[in-house]
């Protein structure tokens, strides 16, 4: 690799199925998939292009998330920080990276987006739940935030209880992810 030059632009797209970088990519999708998901099956994809047709609702999904977390009138750097890493995980292109680096959420149409993002029910409540995490991204959970949140939810057709029940969960992630780190870190964090 030479200087300057970006890990994601040496896969060889071309490589055979499960061989090279673009199998450890699907490797760690498949594993995000699986930890942050919930995912108890990951289809076995030909090839990276084959995974890539996920991105539109990929698309939709960030640019939501971006949405929500901009519902107090700002988008906090570690808001668009923890989406971008999100999406990188999630199998993203550089491309699409690239875009939500500078996208204004101002510019998004909601309506467009949840067109895009929605299948019948099958990510409505990862969406609603990952909205939360990133708009609290930056440890601030803004009571226009959540309105933006629920608003998005209500669209959905997912109720405002719901929505607390996410909120509630994510608080008892977030304690559950401290006590872990003092666990596994008792001399402090390395990175902390």
């Amino acid at each position: 690799m030479s200087d300057g030059q970006l890990l994601q632009d040496t896969i060889d797209f071309n490589a055979a199925p499960g061989t090279g970088d673009s199998a450890v990519l699907h490797r760690a999708m498949g594993f995000f998939l699986r930890e942050g998901l919930g995912a108890t099956k990951w289809p076995e994809a030909p090839n990276i292009n084959e995974q890539r047709k996920m991105l539109p609702i990929l698309e939709g999904f960030a640019k939501a998330m971006l949405l929500c977390a901009s519902g107090d009138g700002e988008l906090a750097d570690a808001e668009r920080n923890w989406i971008l890493g999100f999406v990188a995980n999630s199998g993203a292109t550089y491309e699409l990276l690239e875009e939500l680096r500078t996208l204004q959420p101002g510019d998004l149409n909601p309506m467009d987006l949840l067109q895009k993002t929605e299948r019948p029910g099958l990510f409505t409540h990862a969406l609603i739940y990952y909205a939360i995490k990133a708009s609290d991204a930056d440890g601030v959970l803004d009571p226009s935030e959540l309105g933006t949140i629920k608003l998005m939810a209500q669209v959905l057709g997912v109720d405002e209880g719901t929505v607390d029940s996410l909120v509630d969960f994510h608080r008892e992630e977030q304690a559950f992810q401290t006590r872990k780190t003092q666990l596994l870190f008792p001399n402090g964090h390395p990175w902390g």
